[in-house]
């Protein structure tokens, strides 16, 4: 077997530059469009950092620094730093809070961009010891398809470079080898058992994952590196160390391996983010939840879906979890279809504190049509009325827009209903007319305008068991406008309008 270990040693640090990265691409495109239209207002700029400062992250359970930018290195912050110590000697740090759960999300998300790539991931996020996250990708498998190890390993490459993370890498016959030699950053892909034995043999037995009390035993003995731990006979292991440690000797040189759980996708989308700054309004969020609608359509791309429907949850320090739920009209799986009504969603909405946390769930899916119609078909002013209904809907509500739908009745009064345009609470009917007028009166209306007939008659009766029985003619009629009419004749031979075509 061939496993590579992708080593993400400061995935919230990368979260915050990225984040950082469009906000600032954010705050220049809205100067942009303040100098193009003098008429605009300034809105004021969200917090943020200058490119310059020293940033670290501190995980409180430990209290030690567990990332940090090169400028905090250079002011002489290290990893394993406390708070205190980190302070003292660059006051003006910006620290960040570590989270295993943001974490967990951020390696997730990895591990979907991957998955389309490579079927077998095994996730490594046993964050609370040794402060290591990172994944595993089976190699031996999939050499087939790529056509050999370079351009397998030249396309997963590809795809981390996307992603836009720090990594260190390795690559051995278990994941706990490989796991040790990324941790000792060999960052060099080994495929021969040779060159990955040797690669082994200078790393120290402090990066392997051997307990504190294991590797003091073995120090009183003259071990101190995985090169004499390998020369070691198994007889020799067995009576020094228990079941445990033994299965870990015994997969670090390749002569077992032990089972993992692989990596599936969940079948709903579902991402999480840390804000690199408290946020006090809406509009601050935008490049953020635009970040959000990338991770989704690469999602959907993946999957070749759409998605009509999409809830933002905006999560603050005290106050409870705000739910933005955005319905579209037309299924959609770009930035740019989502962004725009997002905006239009949360124009006026008033956050109760600055928000801390965004985060982006989709659950319901549906697929591409693959059957293409004809090229030169005009679909234009279908997919314009559903953009059109999508807007309209986020701006004023889920239940603001409405369309007339055909009922059950062969009486044109009761013909036609008008029902949300939402399409959960629309009606299936199974009676339909040719001449079903798209809006019908409540009451009829005496024509007094000068029509043409086009179509008629036809003659309807009232169901037997209405208090007042009716009896009517109907045609078809075209004013001088042209705008057709439906015009029925009582049996008074008087003319009135019952309802109109569009």
């Amino acid at each position: 077997m061939l496993w590579a270990y992708i080593y993400c040693y400061q995935l919230t640090l990368d979260s915050h530059v990225k984040a950082a990265k469009t906000n600032h691409a954010h705050r220049q495109a809205l100067k942009s469009d303040r100098r193009n239209d003098p008429r605009s207002e300034a809105n004021g700029s969200s917090s943020s950092l200058p490119s310059n400062t020293p940033v670290a992250v501190y995980c409180s359970k430990t209290n030690k620094i567990t990332q940090c930018n090169d400028i905090a290195r250079k002011e002489g912050i290290e990893i394993g730093h406390g708070l205190a110590q980190a302070a003292a000697l660059c006051p003006y740090v910006h620290i960040l809070p570590f989270s295993e759960e943001a974490e967990k999300h951020m390696l997730t998300q990895l591990a979907h961009r991957l998955y389309p790539l490579a079927s077998d991931i095994v996730l490594d996020n046993h964050i609370h010891s040794n402060s290591v996250s990172g994944l595993a990708v089976r190699l031996d498998n999939l050499t087939h398809y790529y056509g050999g190890h370079t351009p397998l390993w030249k396309t997963l490459t590809q795809a981390l470079a996307e992603a836009d993370i720090r990594y260190h890498f390795a690559s051995a016959w278990t994941i706990e080898a490989a796991k040790v030699l990324a941790l000792y950053k060999f960052n060099t892909y080994l495929h021969t058992p040779d060159d990955i034995k040797k690669a082994l043999s200078a790393c120290p037995l402090s990066i392997t994952a051997l307990s504190p009390k294991v590797i003091d035993s073995l120090a009183r003995v003259g071990v101190s590196c995985v090169q004499q731990l390998l020369a070691m006979p198994v007889q020799e292991l067995g009576r020094r160390f228990d079941n445990n440690t033994i299965m870990y000797l015994t997969a670090l040189r390749g002569e077992t391996f032990p089972r993992v759980t692989l990596f599936r996708p969940l079948e709903r989308f579902d991402n999480f983010i840390l804000l690199p700054f408290d946020i006090e309004n809406t509009q601050h969020l935008t490049p953020f939840v635009s970040q959000q609608f990338e991770h989704l359509s690469h999602y959907l791309r993946a999957r070749n879906l759409y998605t009509s429907s999409i809830s933002v949850h905006i999560h603050f320090r005290e106050a409870p979890v705000m739910d933005i739920n955005i319905r579209s009209a037309l299924p959609q799986s770009s930035v740019q279809s989502w962004l725009p009504l997002f905006s239009l969603k949360t124009e006026n909405l008033v956050l109760p504190e600055p928000a801390t946390a965004i985060a982006l769930t989709c659950q319901q899916f549906e697929e591409m049509d693959t059957q293409n119609g004809d090229f030169f078909s005009d679909r234009f002013n279908d997919i314009a009325q559903k953009q059109l209904i999508g807007r309209l809907n986020a701006k004023l509500g889920d239940n603001s827009t409405f369309q007339p739908r055909a009922a059950d009745s062969h009486q044109f009064e009761y013909m036609t209903v008008t029902e949300s345009s939402t399409g959960n609470c629309a009606g299936n009917y199974a009676y339909s007319s040719d001449i079903t007028p798209t809006f019908t009166f409540d009451v009829p209306k005496p024509l007094i305008q000068a029509t043409q007939i086009c179509f008629g008659p036809v003659r309807l009766h009232s169901e037997w068991w209405h208090d007042s029985p009716t009896k009517r003619d109907y045609f078809i009629a075209q004013t001088e406008q042209c705008v057709r009419l439906l015009v029925f004749k009582d049996e008074e031979s008087r003319w009135w309008v019952q309802g109109l075509f569009c």
